[in-house]
């Protein structure tokens, strides 16, 4: 788990505070578990809420599947993603960060699948893995040296050399190294601003002076 506080990482304990029952009928899905958790490095109190299937056995519940597990306090930020994102993206995006303050492995999966997704499907660069699709955008690429770098440094920070599985099948969760989750997750958000944002808001621009232009009785800027 993920403080969501401090943003450090710890192991939950098992020990929680009550189960509690929406529906009498055995095995539907109105089972709720509220777990308290006391991260140990901030000694801040987080209340985990589980929703389920559960089974009625005598008097007594038994919380046997979680569906959903959602911090409900302390009250997090909402993670905000640029309008000009596709939906799509944009929930890929919000997925990836929730996930952080539950597992880095399961953030670090979906950030690196998200990752392979726009450079394949908005950069149209396809190779047989993310290594290799990572050296054709820095090669081809027009984007500027601060984000070429820091997409390179997925891979040193991931430690591709060792994890291979994480270039070759990206959306696998596996062992990540210390702070590899965030980085990932930064890059991506990086990559949709190049993307995404930076050329939207430029054709609002665009848009917007060629009407100065035009009323002026100029023509307008080139490739408009």
């Amino acid at each position: 788990m993920r403080c969501p506080t401090c943003k450090r990482e710890f192991y939950p304990q098992p020990d929680h505070i009550g189960t509690y029952w929406e529906d009498q009928e055995e095995g539907t899905d109105g089972a709720f578990k509220f777990t308290i958790q006391q991260c140990p490095s901030c000694y801040e109190t987080i209340v985990v809420r589980e929703s389920g299937r559960g089974y009625l056995i005598g008097e007594n519940l038994i919380f046997h599947e979680a569906a959903e597990s959602l911090i409900i306090y302390p009250e997090q930020n909402d993670f905000s993603v640029a309008p000009e994102v596709p939906a799509d993206f944009a929930a890929d995006l919000q997925e990836a960060n929730a996930a952080l303050d539950y597992s880095a492995k399961a953030s670090a999966a979906l950030s690196r699948r998200l990752l392979q997704k726009v450079l394949r499907e908005k950069l149209g660069i396809t190779k047989h893995d993310l290594s290799k699709e990572i050296d054709e955008f820095i090669a081809s690429s027009k984007a500027p040296t601060y984000l070429t770098d820091a997409i390179d440094a997925v891979r040193q920070i991931g430690n591709f050399a060792a994890h291979p599985i994480k270039y070759t099948n990206t959306g696998e969760i596996v062992d990540v190294e210390p702070g590899e989750a965030e980085w990932i997750l930064e890059v991506v958000d990086s990559l949709f601003d190049f993307v995404f944002v930076q050329p939207a808001k430029l054709e609002q621009r665009r848009t917007s002076l060629n009407q100065k232009l035009q009323e002026m009785g100029k023509p307008a800027l080139k490739g408009a």
